[in-house]
């Protein structure tokens, strides 16, 4: 399956990159990016665990329980045209804040990738995220213009959201996707409403490179399918979508990969309602595990924008099989609320609020429970 794909690919690529007389149009190329800044806090209370430490990328919360944060990215894109008039698009994403180069879970360079588009659909080749991602909906959608983006903003690094179980969910799309690894993508042109695609990935770990270059812990030949159906009726927009992800894990002793997710959006007028369940099931865990250990989460949410102003709320749900000690057959579980409005300025500027709620339980006695609250307020701009 894996060589079809990519046989396939190559020569469906082959034939319409040489078809045609030598006189494409020179390539544009436009600079896009944006920077925000954000400060927020939290209060929280947690039982049976001392938790802390420093703020950082981690859900470790600040210290203070006060802090600041900034996200930036500059986007330089590329497009043309080739000799038998197939669209091309490149992008190079860099993340521009200046303490990236210390932070293990980011690189300087974000996505870069390769899309060509024609009536027949379009490939993405590079480090892009999967299919899997892309067809997948949650609560989020919803809200995704109202404060920093609900439940999957960055509310995470105003508190300690670290759960005793690090499989319970902290934003709507944990459903062990492939992220920026490098990949090929097909995705179909949109037929009655309808679009699919899917996505191959040799390495999670691989990003760029032809090796793994974090050596371990990662899932072989994976792939990512997804489907949707997207219409307007009269005044109503509705999507539906669904996507998986499945693949081998490098190491023996723990289940292969495979995830599921479902998810519907709908709009008219000025409200937004999504919502949306993922289920990882025991993917990646320990085979010798006996009992449920599935995770699973879903998302919900509401939206409302007049004019200038976005307003949002959105919950997620999660919960993790128990398999040990005292909360054995039981579920740790998770819940997030978050409250977020946006008012934009023009001129590519917005400020933006959030007010969050977080509460993890234990299945154990006298496990780990957290339960806290906290807000966050911010500004952007984009060009």
């Amino acid at each position: 399956m894996n060589k079809l794909l990519l046989g396939t690919t190559a020569l469906v690529g082959a034939s319409l990159l040489m078809t045609g007389a030598a006189y494409a149009a020179k390539p544009k190329i436009t600079i896009s990016g944006d920077i925000e800044f954000t400060a927020g806090g939290s209060t929280q209370d947690v039982e049976n665990a001392a938790f802390g430490g420093a703020a950082g990328p981690g859900s470790a919360g600040p210290t203070s329980g006060f802090a600041f944060r900034t996200n930036s990215e500059i986007r330089i894109n590329a497009s043309g045209k080739t000799d038998a008039g197939m669209k091309w698009k490149a992008e190079v994403q860099i993340e521009a804040d200046t303490n990236v180069a210390s932070q293990a879970v980011e690189s300087a360079i974000d996505e870069t990738w390769i899309r060509f588009s024609g009536s027949w659909g379009k490939i993405e080749i590079g480090n892009q995220d999967g299919a899997e991602d892309g067809y997948l909906v949650g609560g989020d959608k919803a809200v995704s213009k109202a404060g920093d983006g609900g439940i999957d903003g960055n509310w995470q690094d105003f508190i300690d959201a670290r759960p005793a179980n690090s499989r319970l969910f902290d934003e709507p799309d944990d459903n062990l996707d492939s992220s920026d690894a490098t990949k090929i993508s097909y995705f179909t042109p949109r037929v009655g409403g309808v679009s699919a695609g899917v996505s191959f990935t040799p390495d999670t770990g691989a990003h760029g490179q032809a090796t793994d270059t974090d050596d371990g812990g990662d899932v072989l030949n994976t792939w990512g399918i997804g489907v949707d159906f997207k219409k307007k009726f009269g005044k109503v927009k509705v999507l539906v979508s669904g996507a998986i992800h499945l693949g081998d894990n490098e190491d023996e002793t723990e289940e292969d990969l495979f995830t599921w997710a479902v998810g519907a959006h709908v709009a008219y007028g000025g409200w937004q309602v999504s919502g949306g369940y993922v289920d990882n099931g025991d993917s990646l865990q320990a085979k010798s595990n006996t009992g449920d250990d599935d995770a699973r989460g879903w998302s919900a949410g509401l939206g409302y924008s007049q004019g200038p102003v976005h307003l949002g709320v959105s919950y997620l749900h999660s919960e993790v099989g128990d398999v040990s000690g005292s909360g054995a057959g039981k579920d740790d579980e998770s819940d997030t609320i978050v409250i977020g409005a946006t008012y934009i300025l023009g001129g590519g500027a917005r400020v933006f609020t959030d007010i969050f709620w977080l509460d993890q339980d234990s299945a154990d006695t006298g496990g780990t429970n957290n339960e806290g609250v906290g807000f966050l307020v911010g500004a952007q701009v984009k060009w």
